[in-house]
């Protein structure tokens, strides 16, 4: 059970030595906790395959937040090199797409954080 947080801490500081701004680090990071998390809650709790209860629910919704930030993310880092697999090419700073990329990318951060405490008071 130990082994998992290790392998995810080595991941992610094997991901953070690629050039990255904080907000695409911070994005990073919580895709990568939010993946071990839930993943986590779900094989402890294989009744939220067929059973509705709170957990399940919140489960639901922060598996939905996390997909949601992957997706914010992508748009955030998509340019031609990003789609090709390589460094995320974010907006040119002080542009309006650069505002709002950030911005919707703060707010699906946020998302999923909130979805994860919910989950966590469910328990």
């Amino acid at each position: 059970m130990y082994k998992l947080p290790g392998l995810f801490l080595i991941t992610t500081l094997t991901m953070i030595s690629i050039t990255c701004t904080p907000l695409e680090k911070q994005a990073y990071n919580t895709v990568i906790a939010a993946k071990a998390f839930i993943d986590a809650e779900k094989k402890a709790h294989p009744e939220c395959l067929s059973a509705k209860s709170t957990l399940c629910d919140n489960l639901t919704r922060a598996t939905a937040a996390k997909d949601a930030l992957i997706d914010a993310a992508e748009v955030y880092c998509s340019g031609p090199q990003f789609e090709a697999g390589g460094t995320c090419q974010p907006p040119a700073k002080g542009t309006p797409a650069a505002d709002q990329a950030a911005i919707k990318l703060k707010a699906a951060i946020t998302a999923y954080n909130q979805t994860a405490k919910d989950v966590k008071g469910a328990l």
